[in-house]
């Protein structure tokens, strides 16, 4: 770990951010990363109610075609500049002729469905997005769209401004890339509630953050999934403190179906889902401890429209078996090159349940196994993992939908996506379980995944050198000025 000054507070995630552009943002810790610069329309209180942030009020149409905001007008960059309603069109305009850093644009999965988006190419503008005055922004979609709301409160969303090649934004604090992996955060002057302290924020795996904290080369790991920390070295420390948070994090293995792939037939998929789900149930603490990972393989939570039945997730699991004895012989002759980060035991679980491997597979570090995912061009198996929407089942639009903004290449499949797409059109809530258990039976049928389960997220601090100011930690909330220097 790098030393800082004593000033500064020495935080650090369980994870990689990637890009410190918001129109760029494709990764759960660039999101987290980000909410600490850039400020979307609205956010989430702890119970998952929406929250102003840096739009004060708004309304939507009864068709859920118009949604119109009001801009706090009262926010300022951290160079001075009053945000205005101008500044988000210009942001999302600007940022979606973007090369992207993932396979699709990320501010796709929503404006997509915006008024003037199919002439955006060649006006330049996206008519349906209009800043009427400084305070008034408003967005009419072509089609319903029940779930913009809960999309916007993305980071990537936010509205910035570049200047002198930074960006700048209205949150807490203006970030500085000091080198890859090690960022500098300074308070920014001009948001409400100034916070008090720099911060210096670096990278960890999870599995060292018990002995940096304790060695005093670390003050908090804001945020990690909680299987992945070694929890019995954590209990012995009485100046550790810690935050758990909801599930926020799907675990996944993704099998690349792109065509004249081993995984391309949908019967070698089910094969192996139901290898997997065999030997977790048999080894449920395999992917770590049960208190902060849970076994599941449906994308949707107990809390959410979707979710089916445990029978019917295992009656649809079984249709795999018949499978198993040509897939494992064609997986012999043709192995599947896995590329796994370090910390993870795949290969463990292949070789368990009967699968040979390439000699070629691999480990390798977090970020570039998010290029390979998204590249999708060679890998066959990468487990991987992504953020929970846990409001509207839309969410997992995000990552299976056909323009979704973290959708991969490996996990493309047209099944999926056609009937995500029949979803968005929805708007009476009571269409929403009976459609979205559709999907669930989708999903499990054609298995562009193995859905390995949820993580909870979590936090550990210095008590003896941090408070904290709120103890909830959420999927989409990594302001780290919760955290103060006694």
């Amino acid at each position: 770990m790098t030393k800082s000054k004593s000033s500064e507070i020495k935080i650090a995630y369980d994870g990689v951010w990637k890009s410190i552009h918001p129109g760029l943002q494709h990764t759960l810790v660039g999101d987290l990363t980000l909410s600490n610069e850039f400020e979307a329309l609205v956010g989430f209180s702890g119970v998952g109610i929406y929250v102003p942030l840096a739009a004060k009020e708004w309304t939507i149409s009864p068709d859920f075609r118009v949604f119109k905001f009001v801009i706090d007008t009262s926010r300022r960059f951290s160079d001075g500049v009053s945000l205005s309603a101008r500044h988000f069109k210009e942001s999302w305009e600007k940022s979606l002729k973007l090369d992207p850093k993932s396979s699709n644009n990320s501010l796709l999965d929503v404006l997509y469905k915006v008024e003037g988006f199919a002439e955006f190419a060649s006006a330049g503008t996206i008519s349906g997005i209009r800043a009427t005055d400084d305070a008034t922004l408003e967005i009419r979609f072509s089609t319903p769209f029940r779930m913009a709301l809960e999309h916007l409160s993305g980071n990537r969303f936010s509205a910035y401004r570049e200047v002198d090649g930074k960006f700048l934004g209205t949150g807490a604090y203006v970030i500085e890339e000091l080198k890859p992996e090690l960022l500098q955060l300074t308070p920014n002057p001009f948001f409400p509630n100034p916070a008090k302290t720099p911060i210096l924020l670096s990278t960890i795996k999870a599995a060292d953050t018990v002995k940096e904290l304790v060695a005093g080369n670390l003050d908090v790991l804001a945020y990690a999934m909680g299987a992945a920390v070694p929890i019995d070295e954590l209990e012995k420390q009485t100046k550790l403190s810690t935050i758990v948070g909801q599930d926020a994090l799907h675990r996944a293995l993704y099998m690349n179906e792109q065509k004249g792939r081993l995984f391309a037939r949908r019967e070698f998929r089910q094969a192996l889902q139901y290898l997997f789900f065999h030997y977790l149930k048999e080894n449920p603490t395999f992917l770590g401890s049960p208190v902060f990972n849970s076994l599941d393989m449906q994308v949707y939570l107990p809390i959410q429209a979707g979710r089916i039945d445990t029978d019917e997730v295992e009656r649809l699991i079984e249709i795999g078996k018949q499978y198993v004895p040509e897939f494992l012989a064609a997986a012999k002759l043709n192995p599947p090159l896995l590329i796994e980060p370090p910390e993870t035991s795949v290969r463990e679980i292949l070789k368990a349940v009967g699968v040979e491997v390439s000699p070629k597979s691999r480990s390798v570090d977090k970020a570039t196994i998010i290029d390979m995912i998204y590249k999708g061009d060679e890998a066959d198996l990468i487990p991987g993992s992504f953020g929970v929407a846990s409001g509207d089942p839309d969410g997992i639009y995000h990552k299976l939908g056909k323009s979704g903004a973290i959708a991969s290449p490996m996990t493309n499949n047209h099944a999926v996506a056609e009937l995500l797409e029949e979803g968005r059109k929805l708007i009476e809530r009571n269409q929403l379980d009976p459609f979205y258990k559709k999907v669930s039976r989708k999903i499990i049928e054609e298995a562009p995944f193995v859905h390995l389960g949820f993580g909870k997220a979590i936090a550990i601090y210095r008590n003896d050198k941090i408070a904290v100011d709120g103890n909830v930690l959420r999927r989409n909330e990594g302001h780290l000025n919760i955290f103060e220097a006694r």
